[in-house]
């Protein structure tokens, strides 16, 4: 017997009717794992609580009817029958009433692929999830319309799995999505946070922004990516305007939210430093630190971590170092600047930038992996402290304790990294004392 049997068996057998319901069951007919279960029961979260006893329970939400019962390392969120109320806040449901009906449960639901119940071999599917999911798309459970306005957060989740599964939106959730569009401002920064942050690392990130785009929710959200759009780069070495090639660069990227992130941004101070050269090009220098700029303000607006941010603006302010050939002194320095996990990042971010372009040569990015490999054990690259000398040494010879002795170590910290002198403690105590003299 499964943990998921066991629990079902036991809510049955003390009377109450129990079905699995929600994302496990979707992704059953999807044939894709899940380990997140949802169970909606009869019973009421005391009772719940009661047949459970003798396991590890969490009561994560009493008030809407949700205990969490652990058996096994394993998490079963078991739900009360409800049909909600009103939704005042646009959000949260006013208050819960809970029901003895199944299909009273279901019908409160957002979209019909999360509105099924199965029950000892029996499908219970009343508006249809089993065929959408054939037919691979998101349609609202009932009138879009009021789904949409009792919780705007669905919005996001329907772009998010039309994503995720591949599938289309519905004609109907569309139009009540871009025609409510106002309402994302009655959402949470950290919900919209969260949303964006699957959407962007899904399958499908580029058709996803696309949808943002058309149903007028990019520009409430990331107005700088969606000003992009129609942006004529002028450059001979772009096909695509400024929008259309970021998105490019978005889906050439790998599934990690810093990389995609950044290559979203990529390019969006271009529209400000945009100007056309003699020759009819399009130039847009010093791009990249605007563009970081601008991510890191509206990162920072959406709630996203510290870390996050200075790490995906680091890659922004970077993405341009691959113009110029890597050398071994390159590298090392591009190592130190954003990290040795972050700068196979970079080269992600640069490499889906360069193919989202006319000009497909990656050699330069081939030869900084192998720079990369061949640097692995350098301590230059490696050690956050590597000079051979520090301040009391200096001090020692004659240096004044301060901001004198840290503008000298930054001075060699270059030198040495430049390969202009040796890191041997005595030759760099030589240049302090010559440079003291």
């Amino acid at each position: 017997m499964t943990d998921l049997e066991f629990i079902l068996n036991k809510l049955e057998d003390n009377g109450f009717k129990s079905y699995i319901v929600g994302g496990y069951l979707r992704d059953k007919y999807l044939n894709k794992s899940s380990s997140d279960v949802d169970i909606a029961t009869l019973a009421r979260p005391s009772e719940i609580k009661e047949i459970f006893k003798d396991l590890k329970i969490i009561d994560i939400g009493k008030k809407f009817g949700t205990i969490k019962v652990i058996k096994n390392s394993k998490e079963f969120e078991i739900t009360t029958f409800r049909s909600d109320m009103d939704y005042k806040d646009m959000r949260h449901p006013d208050k819960i009433k809970f029901s003895n009906s199944i299909y009273e449960d279901l019908k409160r639901r957002d979209f019909t692929i999360n509105a099924m119940a199965y029950r000892k071999k029996e499908l219970i599917d009343p508006f249809g999830g089993l065929s959408d999911i054939n037919d691979k798309v998101i349609r609202a459970v009932g009138d879009a319309n009021e789904r949409i306005k009792e919780d705007y957060l669905r919005a996001l989740r329907a772009i998010r799995f039309a994503a995720v599964l591949d599938f289309s939106l519905d004609e109907d959730l569309f139009n009540a999505i871009r025609q409510l569009n106002q309402n994302i401002s009655y959402i949470s920064k950290e919900r919209i946070n969260v949303e964006l942050s699957k959407i962007l690392t899904s399958k499908k990130p580029k058709m996803a922004i696309e949808l943002l785009r058309k149903t007028g929710l990019l520009k409430k959200l990331l107005p700088e990516v969606d000003d992009m759009y129609g942006f004529d780069q002028h450059s001979s070495f772009h096909d695509y305007d400024l929008y259309t090639h970021s998105l490019k660069v978005l889906e050439n990227t790998k599934e990690d939210l810093i990389t995609r992130i950044a290559a979203l941004f990529h390019d969006t101070g271009k529209i400000e430093t945009f100007f056309i050269d003699e020759r009819g090009e399009g130039r847009f220098f010093g791009h990249q630190e605007l563009s970081s700029k601008l991510a890191q303000r509206r990162l920072r607006k959406l709630k996203f971590s510290k870390d996050l941010i200075n790490r995906s603006s680091v890659l922004i302010s970077r993405h341009m170092d691959n113009t110029n050939d890597y050398t071994r002194k390159s590298i090392r320095k591009l190592i130190r600047r954003v990290g040795d996990k972050d700068i196979y990042r970079l080269l992600d971010l640069q490499k889906a930038d360069i193919l989202a372009t006319n000009h497909n040569d990656l050699s330069n990015i081939y030869k900084a992996y192998e720079l990369i490999e061949s640097l692995k054990d350098d301590e230059l690259s490696t050690k956050k402290n590597f000079l051979k000398i520090n301040g009391h040494e200096l001090i020692k010879i004659g240096y004044q304790e301060g901001k004198e002795i840290g503008k000298l170590l930054e001075e060699l910290n270059n030198m040495v990294l430049d390969e202009r002198i040796e890191n041997d403690k005595k030759t760099l105590l030589k240049y302090a004392k010559d440079k003291l003299n």
